[in-house]
């Protein structure tokens, strides 16, 4: 006769293979919305099934903090996914970050291989560390209110983590993948593509981040989880309300031991039959050990209900400061984290970067994407996650170092030396999950009234005639005005030095959206010894120059200067031609 224990085991197992699909399907697809820019990684381009996956990037929406910054930029999909997560953390615990979060599923994967390089090797029980824990999330909660979420959040938020290390360490190493095949490869799918290394600071961040997050996986599987993450801290003080939650058989439990060695979260306390629900990030992996059915999803009522009475020892009366010691320890968490709280604000408060976004930085270095906004809004809402970066079909945008400030480190910006923003693509916004570019029409027609992308100004460039070939060397160069899309770039007559007519470019600062298309293509891109030394006696420009108290001249003939907040730009609309002579025969 079959064990009506074993069956009941056997109904409640496919819990764990339902959160190994829906991991899978959310790593994958997020890993893949990083690197299907590269054809060698473009699996539907690679077998002929068509252009590739264009919607992967949709699964970052489903991520905790994105959701929440959606939510409050307005986005009503980000508010309905928001949610659906919360619910389900108030339904069944932390569900999030084992079957969602992708760097927790990173951590699954490093867990694992570590049992198979150690098998023998397995985690015990242990106490939580609340300090630690509600430290941290303190930590952010000082930074929201101080105006550092953006900074706070750039560090902290998992799915942040994940992207950069799929940007700034996986990405290289699929392209030299995808070179490496394109070098012996006579398919036309295949094409080498080039690599635009990020600083070295950022290199290391990332790394860094890599390194810890493995370490700490490795030895104590979701230590990080529990110790590290704010959203873990989060979605742990929700559970501890969640209707449903695993619990102990004592009926049916033979102590054995099996779930306690397969719970990478450390929170199975079998001598107590308890299970820290705080901690537990739903990963079934105890549910698929016990055979006997020992664990299973409870009503929170019964889950109490199970746990046997204990007998409490009751102290000597030769010992009374023991009884007083009860007390102390209960409110040290509460103290501690109250600590942590109050050492938060100060930091926070101390740290005064708030407000001195746009001060102090270099107007040419500091170009946002369409849609950002104002540079204060970008850097308070983008975390950093370098999805725009992966997916921006130019490479124009580059993480930053320290051009955006130390809020915007790792922040999405425009380098112009690298390429230029096309004028009919808005790329990023599409897969910001944060809201932190805006989405807006493209195209804007004659009677349309609100911003669209190729009016928004995110820049305005500048002419330095003393730069340009044509004035300078009396060269016939009209690469500017040839790849200007706004026609904000037009030449006019001009006399050279050579007694010989050239074409002078000439700028309409009204018509410029700053898409960086004339400073990449400018030739100009050092400064001879002999332009040093006529610099002070040059009378080509118009008004003064200011380069008479500086060493060095601007790089280029034309040099993009952001503005902040982005504006409206005037767009120049053709008539379409008419036919002088109507319906009638032509004159010849």
């Amino acid at each position: 006769m079959i064990n009506m224990s074993v069956i009941k085991a056997f109904l409640v197992s496919p819990l764990k293979w339902l959160r190994v699909t829906v991991a899978v399907i959310f790593f994958i697809g997020i890993a893949y919305a990083f690197l299907h820019h590269i054809p060698a990684w473009n699996v539907p381009n690679m077998t002929g099934g068509g252009e590739g996956v264009e919607d992967s990037f949709s699964l970052a929406r489903w991520q905790l903090v994105p959701s929440v910054l959606g939510t409050l930029s307005g986005a009503a999909v980000s508010a309905v996914i928001l949610g659906v997560l919360l619910l389900l953390t108030l339904l069944f615990g932390r569900v999030y970050c084992s079957f969602i979060c992708p760097l927790g599923i990173l951590q699954d994967i490093v867990f694992r291989i570590r049992r198979w390089l150690a098998p023998k090797r397995f985690l015990k029980f242990s106490r939580p560390v609340p300090w630690m824990r509600y430290g941290v999330l303190a930590l952010l909660a000082a930074c929201c209110v101080t105006g550092l979420a953006g900074l706070s959040l750039n560090w902290l938020d998992p799915y942040s983590i994940f992207g950069r290390i799929m940007y700034v360490l996986a990405w290289p190493a699929a392209i030299w993948s995808n070179n490496l095949l394109a070098a012996d490869s006579s398919s036309a799918d295949l094409v080498q593509m080039d690599y635009f290394p990020a600083a070295f600071p950022v290199l290391l961040a990332s790394a860094g981040m890599l390194g810890l997050v493995a370490v700490m996986s490795a030895w104590k599987g979701r230590l990080y989880c529990n110790t590290v993450c704010p959203v873990g801290t989060f979605l742990g003080l929700l559970s501890r309300i969640s209707l449903f939650r695993l619990g102990f058989d004592p009926a049916s439990c033979k102590k054995c031991g099996k779930c306690v060695k397969s719970c990478k979260a450390q929170c199975l306390n079998l001598k107590e039959y308890k299970i820290d629900s705080s901690r537990c990030v739903a990963c079934y992996d105890c549910v698929r050990s016990c055979s006997e059915g020992g664990i299973r999803y409870r009503w929170f009522t019964r889950v109490r209900q199970q746990i046997p009475a204990q007998k409490k020892k009751v102290p000597p009366a030769s010992a009374p400061s023991s009884s007083a010691a009860v007390p102390s320890i209960a409110g040290s968490s509460r103290r501690q984290f109250l600590e942590a709280t109050a050492v938060g604000l100060a930091a926070a408060a101390f740290s005064g970067c708030r407000g001195d976004a746009a001060r102090k930085l270099d107007p040419t270095q500091c170009v946002l994407p369409p849609g950002a906004g104002s540079l204060e809004r970008f850097l308070d809402i983008c975390t950093g996650c370098q999805m725009c970066v992966a997916n921006c079909p130019t490479h124009v945008l580059q993480p930053s170092y320290l051009q955006l400030g130390l809020k915007g480190f790792m922040k999405p910006r425009m380098d112009f030396a690298t390429k230029y923003c096309l004028y009919d693509c808005h790329r990023c916004a599409e897969v910001c999950p944060t809201g932190a570019i805006r989405r807006m029409p493209v195209t804007a027609e004659r009677d349309t009234e609100g911003i669209t992308k190729d009016t928004t100004r995110i820049a305005v460039a500048r002419f330095y005639v003393c730069r340009c070939l044509v004035a300078r060397e009396d060269m016939d160069c009209g690469a500017c005005t040839e790849h200007c899309p706004t026609k904000a770039l037009y030449t006019v007559p001009y006399i050279g030095r050579d007694g010989q007519e050239h074409r002078l470019p000439r700028l309409d600062p009204s018509l410029c959206i700053g898409c960086g298309a004339c400073e990449h293509a400018c030739p100009v891109t050092a400064e001879r010894p002999e332009e040093r030394e006529c610099r002070n006696s040059c009378d080509l420009c118009e008004e003064k120059c200011e380069f008479g108290r500086r060493r060095e001249m601007p790089p280029r003939a034309l040099v993009v200067r952001a503005v902040n907040p982005q504006q409206k730009a005037v767009k120049k609309f053709e008539d379409k031609a008419v036919d002088p002579v109507g319906d009638a025969d032509f004159p010849f």
